[in-house]
């Protein structure tokens, strides 16, 4: 028997389900237009997380290279060991203060910090209630804790009251993202309020999505609804409109210490650099003294709902710029993709693990720096495949 054969052998179903996924290297991978780099072809990007287009501004690339200089790349290892500078501290004293909470934590990921709120703060004999649609990593975290946990549906908020009401636990948390990676749907953060305070619980709220992009400030969705201060942990991953890598999470003095102190993936993580560092401040500056990128980039996707809707495309509840064309099948999102490829357009066909069976998708990710034409000629270029496969 050859050595792995069990691992090909389930490759080989994953490519007979049309399950299979590949890479794609990209050059200019986060910018409004890039390019395949094995063709050479240039792309309108409609997938990159970038959204407010600021992986290239001239700050934060000044603010870079004068990093590079001055401190080198590597920070030389994990927070509790040589690897907190004085950078770190700012970031967490500038992040507590724009997102108005007593202290703040920087990881290494959002994955990390995901990891370690869920995995750390809900204890034995606890309940965790996650919306199903909640990212894998909030998820995985809930795995590895020693805490039970449940799922509910945002559009189903009867059954977390029922949860709620028939727990005997010693705690219950209520986990939710703001804004949903696959729907770039809303969560009903008023309405998990009003449930956490009934029945004495604690709110969770990740942000990946929204901060940078919605509220006054762009401190996220409980900004822009008015409830930021009572949201009892923020968790603000920093990879999508702040164009870097690494996450925050806010709260309290208690669990920033307590996260410090039992938190294995903030523990035995490597820092962040000092270039990623003097990126996130630099992008934190951006957020707070250019509006105008948020202004432009809630108007770009309300215009493409709006002729996406009008062309007959399912695109589900989506109420900001990640976009949902729901195909169905997975073979069906793959040639989908593979057209507008051919058209000069790269979005992914996003299918099962991530998305629930049947429901496979183009997802399309807006940005600020994205026009109305480039929206206008994928449109065209999905009406015509949809014309040419009879759907």
């Amino acid at each position: 028997m050859e050595r792995f054969e069990y691992l090909q052998n389930q490759l080989k179903d994953l490519r007979l389900r049309s399950r299979f996924r590949q890479l794609r290297p990209l050059v200019n991978s986060a910018a409004a237009v890039a390019q395949i780099a094995e063709t050479g072809q240039r792309v309108v990007n409609f997938s990159s997380n970038n959204y407010l287009s600021i992986a290239d501004h001239d700050k934060i690339k000044k603010e870079v290279q004068q990093a590079v200089s001055d401190f080198g790349y590597g920070s030389g290892g994990s927070r509790l060991i040589c690897g907190t500078s004085p950078t770190h501290v700012g970031i967490e004293r500038e992040f507590a203060d724009f997102l108005g909470f007593e202290a703040a934590l920087l990881f290494s990921s959002g994955w990390a910090a995901n990891q370690a709120v869920l995995k750390t703060i809900p204890q034995k004999g606890d309940l965790v209630l996650l919306d199903k649609l909640d990212h894998a990593s909030i998820i995985d975290g809930c795995l590895a804790g020693e805490a039970d946990f449940r799922t509910y549906r945002k559009n189903r908020l009867d059954r977390l009251e029922k949860l709620l009401t028939e727990s005997n636990h010693q705690r219950k948390f209520i986990v939710t993202e703001s804004v949903f990676s696959m729907d770039g749907e809303l969560a009903p953060l008023e309405e998990l309020i009003r449930l956490r305070d009934r029945y004495n619980a604690y709110l969770i709220v990740d942000e990946a999505h929204s901060i940078g992009c919605l509220g006054r400030c762009g401190a996220g969705l409980a900004e822009q609804t008015g409830v930021l201060d009572k949201i009892d942990i923020l968790i603000s991953p920093l990879g999508k409109a702040f164009a870097a890598s690494g996450a925050i999470v806010a709260g309290s003095r208690p669990v920033v210490d307590y996260l410090v102190n039992g938190a294995r993936s903030f523990i035995y993580s490597t820092a962040c650099s000092p270039v990623n560092c003097a990126a996130i401040l630099a992008a934190l500056e951006v957020v707070r003294t250019e509006p105008q990128r948020r202004q432009s980039l809630c108007e770009l996707a309300s215009y493409a709902r709006s002729e996406l809707q009008k062309t007959g495309f399912e695109i589900g509840r989506s109420e900001t710029y990640i976009i949902p064309v729901i195909l169905g099948r997975d073979e069906t999102a793959l040639k989908a993709a593979a057209k507008l490829l051919e058209d000069g357009y790269f979005v992914v066909a996003i299918r099962p693990p991530t998305v629930p069976p049947g429901s496979a998708r183009l997802r399309i990710s807006l940005q600020a720096d994205h026009t109305k034409a480039q929206i206008d000629g994928l449109i065209e270029s999905l009406v015509a495949f949809r014309t040419d496969n009879h759907l």
